[in-house]
C-alpha cells in the first residue's frame, strides 16, 4: 500500500508460485524478491513513485530479472499497489 504521496505505508507483500523456493545457493527465493523490491522501491525518485504504474512496471521488472539470474527462468509477476488515501 502507498499513500497518494508515493511514500510506502507497509511491508510489501508476497505470493509465490511456480518458482523454486530456494536459489541452488540456498538463499530463500522469497528474500530475493523482497531484495529487488526494496532496491527498486528505494531507486525511485519519491516524486516519480506518485506515478502508480511507473512503479509496478518498476517492480515488475525487477523481480523478474532477479529471478532470472538466480534461477535461470523469468517468472510472470503480477504487482498490485493499492492508494489509500488518509481521508474519509
Amino acid at each position: 500500500a502507498m499513500s497518494p504521496r508515493g511514500e510506502l505505508l507497509g511491508e510489501p507483500e508476497l505470493a509465490i508460485e511456480g518458482v523454486p523456493a530456494e536459489t541452488a545457493d540456498g538463499v530463500p527465493m522469497s528474500e530475493v524478491v523482497l531484495t529487488a523490491v526494496d532496491g527498486t522501491l528505494r531507486s525511485i525518485p519519491a516524486a516519480k513513485r506518485r506515478d502508480v504504474a511507473l512503479v509496478s512496471d518498476a517492480v515488475r521488472r525487477a523481480v523478474r530479472a532477479a529471478v532470472d539470474q538466480v534461477w535461470g527462468k523469468k517468472p510472470i509477476a503480477k504487482v498490485l499497489i493499492t492508494v489509500v488515501d488518509g481521508k474519509g
